[in-house]
């Protein structure tokens, strides 16, 4: 009996191995699916915008996976990303204090804490590793782009600026634009002040910068004519309409440019020719001209309105009504149905038909006034108010009038 037993261990133990293995096995294939499953649900809740709870599904599947250098850096990224800077800072700094990665990792992992600082408000440690890596040459362009941001973030645009043109030969042209809006922003700053040398220095700078752009152009024609109005006492009438010449040229140039800026030019175009705080439209030539250009070239409906409106005012009601009727014929737009209604009701004899279309025009105009009239052409944000800034994606010169039907 004791022999049989003997010849039975082998088989035991056997047994127990293969029991064993399959048991592993089945361990290592549920934690795999487990960790297949996560990163497909983060992937399905990323496609259906559900983010959240993407970056919640990716964590895991990064948490469970073997750690690499480049999964740990991606963690540290997740967590920043949801918010949790402390467990950021903790990850990155681990890595970047880890002797054991390649030089060039460790840096990666360096510019990622800056990062991280940044996110959480520590704009000093976020400095003086940025200041360290701009030596370093494959991670010069990424250091000073991080470091024109961060000065950006303090509101120190003499310090962004001064860094970006040290090193304007790495930058993108994203970067450019920034430096460019950040002279801009000086140059409102001064125009404020009354400071329109300096303002015009800073427009030209910018100018130059990023000649694409259509703000430094707007805040020189703000300029002209926030200089005439300051020699208001002084300057001739023939300096007055040389400026507003000049004025009317730089609009035009810009909406050249850029068809999608109609109520801008149009609220400048009004100062040049109606300077004086006056709700009534200028009754000059020149105006109903500039408009007839600025419609054409850019086809805004606010600045449609404002010709349709001079001319039923100063010319013919008739040809008012018909430039609206074939705008909204080609384009239609509730703004310009809107103030074609409003001339219709004058045109009524019986008080009850002129009261039931300002009736509904009043319903248009409401159902304007809720629709936000700017967005972003690159992430999509609308706004009732223009910032040269978007504020949820952060990129500059990007906020335009919305061209819809409820738009411009």
């Amino acid at each position: 009996m004791f022999e049989l037993l003997f010849l039975l261990l082998p088989i035991a133990a056997a047994y127990g191995y293969y029991m064993g293995r399959n048991s592993y096995k089945d361990k290592r294939a549920k934690k795999k699916t487990e960790q297949t499953n996560n990163y497909l649900k983060g992937v399905d809740f990323f496609i259906n915008n559900d983010r959240d709870q993407a970056v919640d599904k990716f964590i895991a599947y990064l948490n469970e996976a073997n750690p690499t250098f480049e999964s740990s850096l991606a963690l540290g990224n997740l967590f920043r990303q949801r918010g949790e800077v402390d467990r950021a800072i903790s990850l990155h700094t681990s890595l970047a204090n880890n002797e054991e990665v390649e030089p060039y990792e460790n840096e990666l992992a360096q510019l990622e804490l800056a990062c991280d600082f940044m996110s959480a408000g520590l704009l000093d440690r976020a400095e003086a590793i940025l200041q360290d890596m701009v030596p370093i040459p494959r991670q010069r362009k990424s250091a000073v782009a991080l470091l024109v941001k961060l000065y950006e973030q303090e509101r120190d645009f003499d310090k962004a600026i001064a860094i970006g043109k040290e090193h304007q030969d790495v930058l993108s042209q994203s970067s450019l634009i920034r430096i460019c809006n950040y002279h801009c922003e000086l140059a409102q700053n001064a125009l404020v002040a009354g400071k329109f040398k300096d303002a015009l220095e800073s427009l030209s700078t910018a100018h130059a910068l990023v000649p694409s752009s259509i703000r430094p152009s707007l805040l020189r024609a703000e300029l002209l004519l926030k200089e005439q109005a300051a020699q208001r006492g002084v300057i001739s009438s023939a300096q007055q309409v040389s400026t507003r010449r000049e004025v009317v040229a730089l609009l035009q140039q810009i909406s050249a440019a850029d068809h999608a800026t109609g109520p801008f030019l149009l609220e400048l175009l009004r100062k040049a020719f109606a300077p004086a705080s006056s709700e009534a439209l200028p009754q000059d030539p020149a105006y109903k001209q500039a408009l007839t250009e600025l419609a054409h070239q850019t086809g805004s409906a606010a600045v449609l309105v404002e010709l349709a409106h001079y001319l039923a005012q100063y010319e013919s009601r008739s040809d008012a009504e018909l430039l609206l009727l074939n705008a909204i014929k080609e384009r239609p737009n509730i703004k310009l149905y809107s103030a074609y209604m409003g001339l219709r009701s004058q045109e009524q004899t019986e008080p009850s038909d002129s009261e039931s279309i300002m009736q509904l025009k009043s319903l248009i105009d409401a159902q304007i006034a809720r629709h936000s009239v700017y967005s972003c052409k690159s992430c999509g944000f609308e706004s009732s108010m223009m910032f040269w800034q978007c504020p949820s994606c952060r990129r500059w010169d990007t906020m335009r009038p919305k061209r819809a039907i409820d738009g411009d």
